[in-house]
């Protein structure tokens, strides 16, 4: 009986991981090690719509900030069918012993998914 609840768990789980938009954060440009307070970054944002005739409007998708602020962005560039990309200019806030991290959040209301992704920035140092 645990075998079967297992496996119907893992194939929901599956089937929920296929549906939903794929959304990838990486740094534009030469990539640090580590980043200081201060310091501006500029990164890639990149969804790729799993659902071809996705209701949802690309300007939708959220963006949450912990230890970082934005400064600027582009618009969202549609690269190929599907595909959109744009670029963010982020600032590191973060103070000593803070994270810096920024979230990329799409959510379709109709199919009740949540696709999100987070991008981690290693602090060298923090000024306060």
């Amino acid at each position: 009986m645990k075998k079967i609840i297992l496996s119907l768990v893992l194939v929901l789980i599956t089937t929920v991981a296929v549906l939903a938009c794929e959304i990838t954060l990486s740094i534009d440009g030469k990539e640090k090690s580590k980043y200081k307070t201060g310091d501006e970054v500029i990164v890639k944002v990149k969804v790729v719509l799993i659902h071809k005739n996705c209701n949802i409007d690309i300007k939708q998708t959220k963006f949450n900030q912990e230890g970082i602020k934005i400064l600027s962005g582009t618009d969202w560039k549609e690269v190929e069918p599907g595909v959109w990309e744009r670029k963010l200019k982020v600032q590191i806030t973060a103070a000593k012993g803070e994270k810096a991290k920024i979230s990329a959040v799409r959510t379709c209301p109709s199919k009740k998914i949540i696709s999100h992704t987070s991008l981690n920035i290693c602090l060298l140092e923090a000024v306060s």
